[in-house]
């Protein structure tokens, strides 16, 4: 490219660059526009989520963009290799062996492996399990191979696997090539970008190193939880604890204070970069002091051994090998960090001082009479931690820490002051504690306004896509069920109360979710909305949640809407800690064999009541065995339960001989296959299975004469006199039961006659969840808030009559049936036709739409005067 000579031609030529830059620009923004429209015409109800909506949830997410990067001396460094290594070293440091004689101790200690016991080798089943959990598309590690190639591998040689990660168990070796690591870096919101903590680091892993990895980790969390050696104020990463979880001991300390007339702070303590600072060998150090087994011990500390990572921009690539952390991605990275904290948890603070953590987020709470106890308690609380985090190598993001009080009767208005290793500790009278805003008053109005903020922000960007790009009202519809309504009651058990100002706020903030969905005018009631749309109450949904909670985790007085109930039936999973090994694959299949013994079995519903049989045939029918259950128990228990009766009879009876049991539940022996399927009878009837029995389905209904004489004495069992076998509700009865009491609620007040929206009642006496109204006209028709003399004047916008003078009120509905001026606009509407018809009728419904079209176009010959834009 060469610059022309004169300068004249220079200009000419910079003007029609500029010209066709300028068209080239229109062009590509044109284009950009039409694919979005695109985009958002081919969003279905069926499939509601993609591209339309991650820009909804994240319009500021952007690739790695590497600019200068801040040195430990403050300085900026000046080439990319310069960055990448900064980077490499903040997130991934080397240990600096600067060791105390605890230290030292703790180092030599974790060279030596413990004198316990081997752990077995890898079951089939473990491993199965392992391979089936890697995402088939995920990013893969160093070897370039996706974990759905991996699936395929392990089809074809199950054995060689087997035997592969079986010889690693045995001789506490990690492969080296498996402890190679790409990184990837994404950019952290409202942090500078020169700032090194501006990128959240993430791993990427070789997937087989990854199986291997989730089996060490799975047989370790076994152990420890087998054993009770986790603390139980860690509520991360455990099974069976929650964010929830956490929220509420925290309310039910404060409370407990109250009551014993104390004042009460929390503390929320950050560990400084909490994954990257894991100390190795006092993660190892304290796996051999929990008696970990040999082996097990031996490839942990392989996988912490060696580890090296790469990072890349470009064409620059930077490795290094680090020595302290734990990768993010792994499998064994949260367990790893719950070893290091777990020391802290476990430390003695007084009769007053309580502490719990959530993964790396650590809470203390104090409770004293007077404020100077509440100060001394808390620092000396303070001060121990301190001296943990010494001996465990971390630190405290001392800049996070803060502090929120209560008082003993609500607020408290003089706060005590308090330091923490020699600084202030802020004072807020709000706190954000893991995603729930906290408040000094335990109102959580704060927390409903910060849910506002960030729904809206969504749901704004889905308005405009809805208004602009076609995405239909049913599909902002389907996104509000799956992703909004999860984001407003996200934790609800835990800051759910259920006052009235809670339930303005948030059906106030519903509202606007409603609004966009259907697209009716801002003036019609919540009541109607929600009627319309199909879309419970929003805070009816939140005492669901709670209540919900509130039973699955046997808290004292369950309740839902005033209605009490009994948390003591619910089914409950009751791990029965069996070794993993133990836990062998269950095969089945759907042939028809010829038996000396054979047992069919069955389950039944019928008229509300619960029955399971088997029947055995050897080779005759010999008898049938039936047992009725309680009332509340699905067809699934029923399943269940038969092939555990039939099992539990073949054991005492005929316990040498081989059977064949045959059932019509693929469900039954789908559960039978999982790894973990937290379930009781699955588990006794695994226990039950051996070398003996063969498990075949049969497909129900069909002739096959086992299953038509099993079936016919389930049904026989389900009228027994009295019930044989107890157990708990299961918990998706127990949510169908709950949302029945929703739905009642909700229809009591809607047929309340104080209710507003009695016009929509007339139309829609019934609630129905199916129902979605989405159309602006629509809306209008079933609302009576429209472009109409009617509406105009009730809320004073406008005086004025409709032109024909043949009605008084000049509502909606008169355009619709009986306005002679719109006459010709109608073919198949008729006087006397109801809305509901018109609305059933798909024809009638396109007329009533152009009609109001009609209408709104119109305007001006129909109306006495032009009414402003109102819409």
């Amino acid at each position: 490219m060469y610059q022309a000579r004169l300068p004249n031609d220079r200009k000419f030529l910079r003007q029609k660059f500029k010209k066709v830059e300028g068209e080239y620009k229109f062009k590509l923004l044109q284009a950009k526009r039409e694919g979005w429209a695109d985009t958002c015409e081919e969003v279905t109800t069926e499939q509601p989520f993609g591209v339309h909506f991650d820009v909804a949830k994240c319009p500021d997410k952007r690739h790695l963009q590497l600019s200068a990067v801040s040195k430990q001396d403050g300085s900026l460094t000046s080439t990319t290799e310069e960055a990448l290594q900064v980077l490499l070293d903040f997130h991934f440091p080397s240990d600096p062996h600067q060791d105390s004689p605890s230290h030292a101790s703790i180092r030599q200690q974790s060279k030596i492996l413990p004198s316990t016991d081997n752990d077995p080798p890898f079951s089939p089943l473990e491993l199965e399990a392992a391979v089936k959990n890697i995402r088939s598309k995920k990013a893969p590690g160093p070897d370039g191979l996706f974990g759905d190639i991996v699936k395929e591998a392990f089809q074809a040689n199950k054995t060689y696997l087997l035997h592969l990660f079986n010889a690693c168990l045995d001789q506490g070796h990690f492969p080296s090539s498996w402890k190679k690591a790409d990184l990837v870096l994404f950019n952290k919101n409202n942090k500078k970008d020169t700032d090194p903590a501006a990128f959240r680091p993430i791993c990427l892993l070789d997937a087989l190193g990854k199986v291997l990895d989730r089996l060490v980790t799975q047989r370790i969390f076994h152990h420890l939880l087998k054993h009770k050696l986790l603390s139980a104020h860690q509520f991360g990463f455990t099974p069976g604890r929650s964010a929830p979880g956490a929220i509420i001991q925290l309310k039910d300390w404060i409370h407990m204070a109250r009551l014993e007339k104390k004042h009460s702070v929390i503390i929320s303590l950050d560990v400084k970069s909490a994954f990257s600072r894991v100390w190795w060998p006092l993660v190892l150090h304290n796996l051999k002091r929990m008696a970990c087994p040999r082996n097990l011990y031996g490839i942990a500390a392989s996988f912490l051994d060696g580890r090296s990572i790469s990072l890349s921009y470009g064409d620059t690539v930077i490795s290094k090998d680090y020595s302290i952390g734990c990768p993010q991605g792994s499998n064994s990275g949260p367990l790893y960090w719950l070893l290091i904290v777990n020391d802290a948890l476990e430390m003695d603070f007084g009769e007053d001082v309580r502490i719990l953590a959530y993964a790396a987020d650590i809470y203390l709470f104090v409770a004293a009479t007077g404020k100077q106890n509440i100060k001394k308690y808390a620092e000396t609380a303070l001060q121990k931690l301190q001296e943990w985090s010494i001996t465990a190598k971390v630190e405290f993001a001392h800049e996070k820490t803060k502090l929120i009080p209560f008082g003993k009767k609500g607020k408290q208005k003089h706060p005590p002051y308090c330091s923490f290793n020699g600084r202030a500790i802020k004072l807020s009278r709000q706190l954000k504690i893991l995603g729930v805003v906290l408040d000094d008053g335990l109102n959580f109005l704060p927390h409903i306004q910060y849910v506002r903020g960030k729904t809206l922000k969504i749901l704004n960007r889905l308005t405009i896509a809805r208004s602009r790009r076609g995405l239909s009202g049913r599909v902002v519809k389907m996104l509000y069920k799956r992703a909004l309504e999860r984001i407003i009651v996200y934790a609800a058990p835990a800051w759910w109360v259920g006052t009235a100002n809670q339930r303005q706020k948030i059906n106030s903030l519903q509202r606007q979710v409603l609004l966009a969905v259907t697209g009716a005018f801002r003036t019609t009631s919540t009541a109607a909305l929600q009627v319309i749309s199909g879309i419970e109450p929003a805070d009816l949904v939140c005492e669901m949640e709670a209540a919900l909670y509130q039973l699955k985790h046997n808290r004292p007085d369950p309740h839902f809407l005033g209605v009490h109930l009994e948390s003591n039936q619910v089914e409950r999973y009751l791990p029965s800690w069996a070794h993993p090994s133990t836990k062998h694959l269950v095969h089945w299949d759907q042939d028809s064999p010829d038996y000396d013994l054979g047992i069919f079995t069955d389950g039944s519903k019928l008229n509300g009541q619960v029955g399971a049989a088997f029947s055995v045939f050897d080779p005759q029918h010999s008898g049938d065995f039936q047992f009725r259950l309680d009332d509340h128990c699905s067809v699934f228990q029923a399943e269940l339960t038969a092939i555990k009766q039939a099992l539990l009879w073949k054991q005492q009876n005929r316990p040498h001989a081989n059977c064949h049991l045959f059932t019509d539940s693929m469900s039954s022996l789908k559960a039978l296959q999982k790894f973990a399927p937290k379930n009781n009878l699955v588990d006794d009837i695994n226990s039950l299975l051996d070398g003996t029995i063969s498990l075949h389905w049969v497909k129900a209904h069909i002739g096959v004469a086992g299953n038509e004489v099993a079936d016919k004495a389930a049904k026989a069992a389900s009228d027994r006199p009295s019930v044989d076998i107890h157990l708990g509700i299961p918990e998706k009865t127990l949510k169908t039961s709950i949302r029945h009491l929703l739905l009642r609620e909700w229809q009591d007040s809607w047929k309340d006659d104080n209710a507003k929206g009695r016009f929509t009642f007339n139309i829609f006496p019934e609630v129905k969840t199916n129902r979605c109204i989405d159309n602006r006209q629509l809306s209008q028709v079933v609302t009576n808030h429209g472009l109409c003399p009617y509406y105009l004047k009730k809320f004073n916008l406008r005086e004025c009559n409709c032109r024909c003078g043949e009605d008084v009120d000049d509502d909606i509905l008169h355009y619709i049936f009986r306005c002679p001026l719109l006459d010709s606009q109608r073919s198949l509407i008729r006087p006397g036709q109801s809305v509901l018809q018109i609305l059933q009728d798909k024809h009638r419904t396109k007329e009533v739409k152009s009609l109001l079209s009609f209408l709104f176009l119109h305007q001006q010959d129909i109306f006495e005067q032009d009414p402003e834009d109102i819409s």
